[in-house]
This record gives C-alpha cells, sequence and structure tokens, in this order.
C-alpha cells in the first residue's frame, strides 16, 4: 500500500525502499500477500519430521525494534511444507521454498525476501540465525501456538444493505484478466462509481496490510452512501491473472483503466460520473489514466507523489530511518550511500546502463559481489527502476477534471510537506483550478490517527481509515456534476 514502504512491511533496511511488485516484506512499509506454497522434498528420519514439526516464532532484535517472526512447518508425505508469519507487519503465510532438515538441524529458504534461517533443535527451541540483505542476526524460535489473524473495529458487517457482486474483466491492452467485487447502492439508479486503485505491492482487492482492509471498509462507506464501487484483485494476486514481475506503474494504469471501462458497461452505473480513487502508487496510476482518458469524471488521491520516485524515496527513507530512533551519524552514511546509487540511475537513459553503471561503481566503492547482486538486482527490476525515474507532473497537468487530493500531516512514507508544494506548483505555473489539496493533522500513510506516522505503529493502531476521510471522499464525489 503503500509507497515504496507502502504499507509493505520490512524485515531489513534497504538501500531502496520499497515496494516491489511481487510478494516481499520490505524495510518500511510495504503488505506481504499469501501464495503458492512451494516444497522441497528432503531425506529425514521419522523422528525428525515429529520434532521439527509444529509452529515457531521469535523476536529478531532490530536494535530500534523487536519484530516477532513465525514459521509453520507441516509435514506431508514426508516432505516439509513452510509458511512464514509476521503479525506486527500483517503477513502471513509467506512462502518458504526451501526446507531442508538434517538431524537436529533444519534450513528455511525464503527467496522472495532473499532470506535465509539456520538453526539447530534444543528439545523445544530452535537455536539459529537469520540472515538478509548480508545481514545476520539471532533468532531463537519456540514452539508456540499458531495466532489467528486480528479483526479491525471498521471491518464491514452484516447486513450490508447493498448487492455485491464477484465480477471479472479484462485488460485488453496485456491480455490480462482480473478479479474484483462491484458493490451497487439499494435503490434506483444510475448511481455514481469509483474504481480503487492500490498501493504498491502485490495487493489483493480489500488492499489488506497490517490486519486492516482499508479498500473493503472505502467501498462499504461509499456504497452505503449511494455510490457503487470496483475493487480488485491486482495483476497476480487472488483471483487475478497477469505476472507483475515484470510490471511498470505504466502497465498496472491499463488494469485500473480496464475497470474503469467495466463499470461504464454496467446499467447500474453513470457513465458521466465515474472516477478513479487511488493510494499512494494508486495515486500516481488514477493521473495516469485520466489523463489520456478525458471521460474520468473526477480522481482522488490518498497520499499520491507529486515529484519523482527518487525524490520520494530520499525523502521517505530519511524520515522513517529518524522515527524509528536511528542515530543521525548511521542515517547521514545510509543517505550518502543512497545518493550515489540514486545519481546512478537518474543518469542512466534504461535499465540495461543502468546496471552496468552500478556494477562498475559498486566495485569501484569496494562492494562485494554479493552485495552487489543484491542490491542492483532491486534497483534495476522494471518496477523500481521505472518508479525511481518516473514524474508525475505532466500526467497531473494533462489531468483536467476535478481533483481531491488528500495527505497525512504525520505520513513518512509519501511526505505533504514534499508533494504538497510540488501539486501547488503546478497550480500556480498551470493555472490547474481543477486540484483541491488537504492536508490532515494527526494521520499516517494509512489514513490513522496516530502519534508519531511510523510504519510499526500502523499494527498497533485499531481504526482502519480516519472516519473524515470517508466523509471527505462522499462528499466530494456526490458534487461532482452537480
Amino acid at each position: 500500500m503503500g509507497f515504496a514502504q507502502d504499507a509493505k512491511p520490512q524485515l531489513h533496511a534497504r538501500c531502496n525502499k520499497n515496494i516491489m511488485k511481487q510478494n516481499k516484506i520490505k524495510m518500511s512499509i510495504n503488505t506481504v500477500k499469501a501464495s503458492l506454497l512451494m516444497v522441497l522434498f528432503c531425506f529425514c528420519s521419522h523422528a525428525s519430521l515429529a520434532q521439527h514439526a509444529g509452529f515457531w516464532k521469535g523476536k529478531l532484535n532490530l536494535g530500534v525494534q523487536q519484530l516477532e517472526l513465525g514459521f509453520n512447518v507441516l509435514v506431508d508425505n514426508e516432505a516439509f511444507l513452510a509458511t512464514l508469519d509476521v503479525p506486527a507487519q500483517g503477513a502471513y503465510g509467506v512462502p518458504v521454498n526451501e526446507v531442508a532438515v538434517f538431524g537436529d538441524s533444519i534450513r528455511l529458504g525464503m527467496s522472495s525476501l532473499n532470506a535465509l534461517y539456520k538453526g539447530k533443535l534444543r528439545f523445544d527451541t530452535i537455536e539459529g540465525t537469520f540472515t538478509q540483505q548480508g545481514m545476520t542476526l539471532p533468532l531463537i524460535l519456540v514452539r508456540s501456538e499458531k495466532e489467528s489473524k486480528q479483526t479491525r473495529s471498521q471491518d464491514p458487517k452484516e447486513p450490508f444493505g447493498y448487492h455485491i457482486e464477484e465480477v471479472r474483466f479484462t485488460n485488453e491492452r496485456h491480455g490480462v484478466e482480473l478479479a474484483g467485487t462491484f458493490t451497487v447502492p439499494n435503490g434506483d439508479g444510475p448511481f455514481p462509481a469509483v474504481v480503487l486503485v492500490s498501493g504498491s505491492g502485490a495487493q489483493d482487492r480489500n488492499e489488506e496490510v497490517f490486519n486492516h482492509r482499508p479498500f473493503w471498509v472505502i467501498a462499504d462507506y461509499l456504497t452505503r452512501n449511494g455510490i457503487a464501487v470496483l475493487r480488485y484483485d491486482d495483476c497476480g494476486v487472488g483471483g487475478s491473472g497477469g505476472d507483475p514481475a515484470s510490471a511498470t506503474t505504466l502497465d498496472f494504469s491499463f488494469d485500473a483503466e480496464a475497470a474503469f471501462d467495466f463499470l461504464g458497461g454496467r446499467a447500474e452505473v453513470d457513465t458521466s460520473k465515474i472516477g478513479i480513487l487511488g493510494h499512494s502508487e494508486g495515486g500516481l496510476i488514477n493521473f495516469m489514466v485520466a489523463a489520456r482518458r478525458p471521460d474520468v469524471a473526477f480522481v482522488i488521491s490518498l497520499a499520491g507523489p507529486a515529484v519523482p520516485g527518487i525524490e520520494v524515496l530520499r525523502a521517505q527513507q530519511e524520515a522513517v530511518f529518524r522515527a524509528q530512533g536511528l542515530p543521525e551519524e548511521a542515517i547521514a552514511m545510509r543517505e550518502a550511500m543512497n545518493d550515489r546509487l540514486f545519481a546512478v540511475i537518474a543518469e542512466s537513459n534504461n535499465r540495461e546502463e543502468a546496471d552496468s553503471l552500478l556494477r562498475n561503481r559498486a566495485k569501484e566503492w569496494g562492494y562485494n559481489e554479493e552485495q552487489v547482486d543484491q542490491a542492483i538486482s532491486q534497483l534495476t527490476m522494471p518496477w523500481m527502476y521505472f518508479f525511481l525515474k518516473y514524474d508525475p507532473t505532466e500526467a497531473i497537468v494533462k489531468t483536467n477534471c476535478p481533483a481531491l487530493l488528500l495527505n497525512g500531516s504525520k505520513d513518512l512514507q509519501v511526505l505533504a510537506s514534499q508533494n504538497f508544494p510540488a501539486y501547488e506548483n503546478s497550480i500556480a505555473k498551470y493555472g490547474k483550478t481543477n486540484l483541491t489539496l488537504r492536508e490532515l493533522p494527526g494521520l499516517n500513510h494509512l489514513f490513522q490517527h496516530c502519534q508519531t506516522g511510523a510504519p510499526d505503529e500502523y499494527f498497533t493502531i485499531d481504526e482502519t481509515i480516519s472516519p473524515e476521510v470517508l466523509e471527505m471522499v462522499v462528499e466530494f464525489v456526490k458534487r461532482v456534476g452537480e
């Protein structure tokens, strides 16, 4: 969801933030979604099978905080299956694609996280180490009971009082079929309608993160207030097809456009009042679509960036690191390293050139081969490279429909202090009177009332989304076209 660290979790500190369009836990904030469990068969004794099976949890000491991890190890036909849970980050069922047991030793590899746990069984504990991105930390796991997901007070409850329909539609440009939920108010239509577009990372239709389901809450509130809503699983998630590994934000914008067109074909919908609401990265996507489709009636951006991705990540990393209590010297060192990497990305003309330049420079800077491969493979993957280079200004300027731009004053992922001046510059320079800006006091990147705005608060806050934000969205949509 969130941006680069978008509401996506973060087991580690990386030189680039966030988000990749695949199941990944990140340094600040984006959500990992459960995916297909992969299995590695191994040879081991029946005793080892019984001893290692079960749910194991322990805490990683990250210095500024402790992060609880839980491994669910199952046995099926003398082969092991395993998944990883990180409850504080709302991540459940993260696939462990390497499970190997030899005597009292166990090895759990998670290629999607570039992470590895190695340990030895000691009665009802496993003593070992957790390694990710070249950093190794001790981690003792204790046999425990598996905890269930939390519910939240704002989760919608029956009776819903509106029509709910599971739907499918196709992004014809890429030949991808997407699955979603279409909710329609009771009564006579046609109704104004909204497409919900999620933040960075592989998101389901509810944009579930940290055991919060903000898009479900938004859809429920809007539909109860006379607005039809379509929310859908991202490419490669849930019921949606496609492979996000090679896709960029621009590619995802055509998924959102297909959702927009689906609404245009529904009899229940007022085709003159269809808009797009995007959160975080979705706040880039809605302007992309509106810039090329003048029939988009309105745009709502919840914490959407207005500056290039490199600038977003620079500010985000500094703000998050400081909120997490890192010493100023450590922050300065990380910033200096990131600035060198980002400078290479900025001067490159394509991913291949960036990869070559980064590898040559990294060796000059003294990085070893493993560090080079890990850092550069992330910076030059299609989604990240596009995001770092992309400047949303042109799409914002080309969008002429009414646009509501909301940002929390305590958002540390897409900072209002950085992005609102960019919106204001477009207003002043290009006469964009269609843009309405609202900075909301005390709200974080998920639009929760919070203390610090740091991503490690997201899970601990029961509120999913501020009621005043929901009210502002309904009021704005109903004003369009009046």
